[in-house]
């Protein structure tokens, strides 16, 4: 068994998460605490009680995240859990992965992740939607014929599954194109940050000098990047691979791929909600995939994974 291991992105965060988890790991609260101290803000008492508008604000949302999938990591690690040959996150769980891989202290993904979601609300407004029903190449068919330089393909998450980014134009008329060519459908993305578009390349080189200022080591478990689909070990590539993750896909069909090109025979997410998971289902069937977000799904995966 090779065990592959992978953090969701934003938009699996929901309030009252890990509640059942910090009750029985102290790490939970550690590291929720740590988060809070350096960031001046009570970050557990937005995950438990909300309000809404604010864990869904990036400005939190990611700090958030990071602790919640980091603890689940640490927890999966103290109770005896396989380590991975391979680690992946998606759009900003790549932070969270890098953390767990031991290039990035979590003090420092801490700080760069605020960063990363101050830079984003600082680009122009934009929206973001997901096409169902139609593929990678034939949604960057339409793109190129129409000449629709203001909308670009965010995220590339599962077959008839992509998300668009761009301008509210940009992505209204590439949205009605792909309806003309028959995609099931489209959901508008309720967010005003146009992630990974090229509405990001200016705030991308505000984030890349305070980037330049953090200390990464080489990953003691290879991490796949979104960009580029593959692992890197220098320090001056991990980071120049975050900095063009802001306005680049994310090739995530491609990262699942790898993985299972390289012998990963059980894949595993680690943080709140299955949405990686069910990705990967739709991406390869055949391939096991195992999510944990609470003390059942943990008892769980140790099990199988155990066992397989």
């Amino acid at each position: 068994m090779s065990l592959g291991i992978l953090f969701p992105g934003q938009g699996s965060q929901s309030i009252g998460m890990l509640k059942d988890l910090k009750s029985s790991y102290s790490i939970v609260s550690e590291i929720f605490e740590e988060a809070s101290d350096l960031l001046s803000c009570n970050l557990w008492k937005i995950t438990k009680n909300g309000p809404e508008s604010k864990i869904n604000d990036t400005e939190f949302t990611q700090p958030i995240m990071l602790c919640s999938a980091f603890s689940i990591w640490k927890i999966w690690e103290d109770e005896g859990g396989d380590m991975p040959i391979f680690m992946a996150g998606h759009s900003f769980g790549e932070y969270t992965a890098l953390c767990a891989s031991g290039s990035l202290k979590f003090k420092d993904a801490v700080k760069l992740v605020k960063k990363r979601a101050e830079c984003m609300k600082n680009a122009p407004e934009g929206k973001m939607a997901a096409i169902i029903g139609i593929d990678y190449q034939q949604l960057k068919s339409i793109c190129e014929d129409n000449t629709l330089d203001s909308v670009s393909i965010a995220n590339i998450n599962a077959p008839g599954q992509i998300v668009i980014s761009g301008s509210a134009e940009g992505v209204q008329k590439l949205s009605d194109l792909a309806i003309a060519k028959k995609a099931k459908r489209v959901i508008p993305i309720p967010v005003s940050v146009a992630a990974h578009s090229s509405l990001m390349f200016e705030q991308a080189e505000t984030f890349k000098k305070f980037v330049s200022n953090v200390k990464f080591a080489e990953p003691k478990i290879p991490v796949i990047n979104n960009v580029d689909v593959q692992p890197e070990v220098k320090e001056d590539l991990i980071k120049d691979a975050l900095v063009r993750q802001l306005y680049s896909s994310v090739r995530w069909v491609e990262t699942i791929e790898y993985m299972e090109q390289q012998g990963v025979d059980v894949l595993l997410e680690l943080g709140p909600g299955k949405i990686l998971t069910s990705f990967n289902k739709r991406i390869d069937n055949s391939i096991k995939s195992l999510s944990v977000s609470d003390a059942n799904s943990l008892e769980a995966a140790l099990e199988n994974v155990i066992n397989i």
